[in-house]
């Protein structure tokens, strides 16, 4: 007994503050003293000083529980108490003194007392077991863990808050816990036999099956061992061995079962859906509740395209507590299948909570958060699958899209990179960059991605548009022509081609050329409105009137709505008016002069007209 609780000043109840008071500071000292005499003499003063106080109690409560009287000691301590309330020790010793006795209510009211004057380490293992034995695992665990401050040794107190732990489901936690009491008592039976438990319960079943393997050797005869090995076995897919260690176990049911269970696996293989369904049904009428059957029958009803009774199955499975990784993942399939998104992600998410990279389940995640518009949760999935596969290109691309639909371009474009470093021939990955550079005014970077789709497809309209647009943005002319040639080569009988082309000749003022190419579009489509105005136009510039006016005409035909081509036609018609009649005639002749030189300016001016058409309308064609 620590001499502070008894030399604090405090009066101990007795009527004498003086010898009471002398009393105490021998009670203080009484726990160190060796010899029984001197033990003898120090009660016999207290019992003189102060034969009813606390201390006296006190003094007499510590040598019946030596001696082993435990009732006379809890009555001192009740004594000791009545004086002095608020004496931790007493009610500490008290309420470990109940429970040895079983009073476990007892016990945990006393050591709750104790432990708000003093936190003692023996109160906290007391309180542990009470709270251990009443299923208040929380606490428990709490207590266990502040008693092994003190006693980090102490085998017991390992063993059996990694029981706590397996009790909680908290299986890495029991794993360590019982491993500790191992390596203190490498001889414990239960200790052994627990830790494969819950390895058995985390599914960790190769690691189980050494440790029952050890507790087999130890004791050979225990038929908890051959149990727990037949799940073992069963859960790993050995049912031979599973079979006969239900036997060694005593549960002849139970290997009956496997018979039928393993009958099932064959058929099920076979694709012979039905026997195999048949199988797992007799297996289940010898055992019910088989968790493990119920889901074999679920992936029989998948395979079979029986989706609403492999789910039906599946739950049934989880309600026995048998769900596992492929349980929740074959269901998330099949309510994606549904297309009841909702429920696919919650089971989908249910079996990541397993131990495994799971990277199918994470794809098909990510994916349907992506389809829904969450993008912050599919880059959540795409990277964590991208610590497994860091080199896989599709995944790199998705994540560029989760980026891009974001409004995170930074990240975007480096995936996309990453994308193509890792496959250089993906079209889509160079046509999206393209376009995000593009979008963000990267022209110099878009063009180069733009070129290498047409690298990897020439007839891709969209991208040479998309250079064409920049070529003529950056007024690059020669690269332009370039391109619209290529095009024409590419694709011969595309009529547009052929007038993009000759339109950059035009602007180059190579009307020979302009012209070819002009003329090959109408071949290709007689109704090619532009190329028909953009042929009249060029005839205009090289001064061949009768031909503009033709090409003009039509043009008109083909779409009077184009305005620039009813403006040539004016401007021709008013140059090629025809001779006044007859009756006109003197008046005429009386300005044949000026007529005729007016005549002889036409064509200079319908090319002027031409060309002045050709700057107004240029922005439009």
């Amino acid at each position: 007994m620590p001499i502070v609780l008894l030399t604090t000043g405090f009066n101990w109840g007795f009527g004498h503050r003086d010898k009471c008071g002398e009393a105490k500071k021998i009670a203080g000292g009484y726990a160190d003293l060796k010899s029984a005499g001197e033990r003898s003499e120090a009660e016999a003063n207290i019992q003189k000083l102060c034969p009813d106080g606390a201390a006296s109690h006190f003094v007499k409560a510590l040598n019946f529980e030596q001696s082993g009287d435990t009732e006379q000691a809890i009555a001192e301590y009740r004594e000791t108490l009545k004086d002095a309330p608020e004496l931790p020790e007493a009610n500490g010793n008290l309420g470990l003194l109940y429970l040895q006795k079983g009073l476990t209510d007892e016990a945990s009211v006393e050591l709750s007392k104790a432990m708000q004057g003093q936190a003692d380490p023996r109160y906290h293992k007391g309180l542990a077991r009470i709270f251990k034995s009443n299923k208040l695992l929380a606490l428990a665990g709490y207590h266990y863990r502040e008693a092994l401050k003190a006693y980090p040794g102490d085998a017991a107190l390992h063993e059996e808050l990694a029981d706590v732990y397996s009790s909680q489901d908290l299986f890495d936690n029991a794993e360590w816990e019982y491993s500790r009491t191992l390596a203190l008592k490498p001889d414990s039976e239960t200790a052994r036999f627990g830790l494969a438990a819950a390895l058995v319960a985390d599914r960790k079943f190769v690691k189980a099956l050494v440790e029952l393997k050890r507790a087999q050797v130890a004791n050979p005869g225990n038929k908890e061992i051959h149990r727990l090995l037949a799940e073992t076995y069963e859960n790993m897919g050995n049912h031979k061995m599973a079979e006969e260690e239900y036997l060694q176990a005593g549960k002849v049911n139970e290997g009956r079962n496997l018979k039928h269970s393993s009958r099932g696996d064959e058929y099920f293989a076979a694709k012979e859906y039905d026997k195999a369904l048949a199988e797992y049904q007799t297996a289940l009428k010898e055992k019910p509740d088989w968790p493990e059957t119920i889901q074999k029958m679920g992936d029989v009803y998948k395979a079979a395209g029986r989706d609403d009774d492999a789910i039906a199955a599946y739950k049934e499975a989880v309600r026995l507590k048998g769900e596992n990784e492929a349980l929740h993942y074959n269901m998330g399939m099949l309510y994606e299948k549904k297309g009841l998104l909702d429920e696919a992600v919650v089971e989908y998410r249910q079996s990541l909570k397993y131990a495994g990279e799971q990277g199918e389940t994470r794809r098909r995640l990510a994916d349907i958060y992506s389809m829904r518009g969450s993008f912050p949760q599919a880059v959540e999935q795409y990277c964590e699958l991208l610590k497994i596969r860091a080199d896989n290109p599709p995944i790199h691309l998705k994540l560029a899209r989760a980026f891009a639909s974001s409004k995170n371009n930074k990240d975007a474009i480096k995936e996309y990179l990453e994308t193509i470093r890792l496959s250089p021939d993906d079209l889509e990955a160079h046509r999206e960059l393209a376009a995000l550079y593009k979008k963000n005014g990267m022209h110099d970077e878009a063009e180069k991605q733009y070129k290498e789709v047409l690298r990897l497809k020439k007839d891709d309209a969209d991208a040479r548009n998309a250079l064409t647009a920049i070529y003529v943005k950056n007024k690059n002319y020669d690269e332009l022509t370039n391109l619209l040639k290529e095009g024409v080569e590419s694709n011969p009988k595309d009529a547009n081609g052929h007038y993009k082309l000759g339109m950059v000749y035009e602007f180059k003022k190579d009307y020979e050329a302009a012209t070819a190419q002009y003329k090959e579009a109408v071949e290709l489509k007689s109704d090619h409105a532009k190329a028909l105005n953009a042929l009249g136009r060029v005839y205009m510039k090289t001064g061949q009137i009768t031909q503009a006016k033709e090409a003009l005409e039509t043009a008109s035909k083909a779409d009077p709505a184009q305005e620039e081509t009813t403006i040539l036609l004016s401007s021709i018609k008013d140059e090629l008016s025809p001779e006044p009649t007859s009756k006109h005639r003197k008046k005429g002749n009386k300005h044949k002069k000026k007529g005729a030189g007016k005549k002889k300016g036409g064509k200079t001016k319908a090319k002027a007209a031409a060309k002045q058409s050709s700057k107004k309308g240029g922005k439009k064609r």
